[in-house]
């Protein structure tokens, strides 16, 4: 196993005048979600989720599935619970 993060999705998407940032990286064998929007000050702006999936593809569709919908960072949880299982 590794400790080192690779990054390698990044995608925003403007959605009334509000940019959401939308990251998943591979950590340890797993990849691993981070949404944002710029500028955020609550806990409702920023969603982390730690081993979502263990499948590039499948993490790929997810990402595209949220940018799809403009998903914002408190309800990508959710949608991920209801996506992966």
């Amino acid at each position: 196993m590794t400790d080192q993060l690779h990054k390698i999705f990044s995608k925003s998407r403007r959605n009334d005048d509000i940019n959401v940032v939308y990251s998943i990286f591979f950590k340890n064998a797993y990849y691993n979600l981070e949404a944002y929007k710029e500028g955020y000050t609550e806990s409702n702006d920023y969603c982390y989720i730690e081993n979502l999936t263990d499948d590039e593809g499948d993490a790929e569709t997810f990402l595209k599935y949220i940018l799809n919908g403009k998903a914002y960072p408190v309800h990508i949880k959710d949608l991920a619970d209801d996506f992966f299982r």
